[in-house]
């Protein structure tokens, strides 16, 4: 299985960014750890520290190994809420095909300083894209800052949709069973909307109560939108991952938004995958770690 991963590899290596040779991902190490060449060169990771409108955010920042050069794709991995769902496992095996990836929490999760709120998310990643294109940041991880990609899951899916309309020179977007929040807002009444956070944690945030987060989330929910903010997307690719028997998340909230995507024709590219799986796209992992490598391998032919 091994030979078989390395020979389709082998076909598909590209430069991790346009007109930067010596940056290829290595799609077989997605599941397979190379041997070390040594102390200096091997893989290794980072505490991130930001300061995200004064609130120190935390997270980890995943480094591949030298071997990868410099002109490395950049992703940034953002949770759901309340952020229960991890996908740390996709971060490590795109670590390991040669990408640097960072996986925040956002203000008022897990320890970050600040409240959470629904806008606050987005601007958390608005300001993680303008640190990592930073000439600091760059020179130190050797990433190329016309390479970062956004990835999302759930609600996280809502933050890079809103943050690439926000942020310049985000290369692609990749929104794993996204919460289109702003819809959401539109069509639940607010006792129910009060029942589906606190169901899906929001005890465990720190925040200034219900009342408050719903109040920002009506502020923004118009143009947070998906449809709405499909259309003002510019110049980046997109990936949609879902999953078939999603009953967290309607699926059927997101034909409207793929609908705008694809007449959006500044879009560069726009595809979507369907996997037989629940909101959280357990047992399909290996297959949506792929399929996010191959977006980002076609997305910086």
């Amino acid at each position: 299985m091994r030979d078989l991963l390395a020979a389709v590899s082998a076909a598909v290596v590209l430069a991790g960014c346009a007109g930067t040779p010596g940056a290829p991902l290595k799609t077989e190490n997605l599941f397979f750890d190379g041997a070390a060449g040594g102390a200096e060169t091997v893989a290794d990771y980072d505490a991130l520290v930001l300061k995200s409108d004064g609130a120190e955010i935390y997270g980890q920042i995943l480094i591949p190994d030298r071997s990868f050069g410099a002109g490395r794709p950049c992703v940034l991995m953002f949770h759901g809420f309340a952020g229960f769902g991890r996908f740390d496992d996709v971060g490590q095996a795109l670590c390991r095909a040669g990408c640097v990836v960072l996986i925040p929490h956002h203000r008022g999760a897990w320890g970050s300083q600040g409240k959470y709120t629904v806008s606050n998310c987005v601007q958390d990643a608005v300001n993680l894209v303008r640190h990592v294109q930073s000439p600091g940041f760059r020179k130190k991880y050797h990433i190329d800052p016309n390479a970062v990609f956004l990835v999302g899951h759930s609600m996280g899916g809502n933050t890079v949709l809103n943050a690439a309309v926000r942020a310049p020179g985000v290369r692609g977007i990749v929104m794993l069973a996204p919460c289109d929040i702003g819809t959401m807002y539109r069509q639940m009444p607010k006792d129910k909307m009060k029942y589906f956070m606190i169901d899906n944690g929001l005890g465990a945030l720190r925040t200034d109560g219900f009342e408050a987060v719903y109040a920002d989330l009506a502020r923004y929910a118009a143009e947070y939108a998906f449809p709405q903010a499909a259309v003002k997307l510019k110049n980046i690719h997109l990936l949609l991952i879902i999953g078939e028997w999603d009953t967290c998340i309607s699926n059927d909230l997101l034909k409207a938004f793929f609908v705008a995507a694809r007449g959006n024709r500044t879009l560069l590219s726009c595809s979507r995958r369907s996997y037989r799986s629940r909101h959280g796209l357990m047992g399909v992992r290996t297959q949506v770690s792929r399929d996010i490598a191959e977006f980002i391998l076609e997305s910086t032919r």
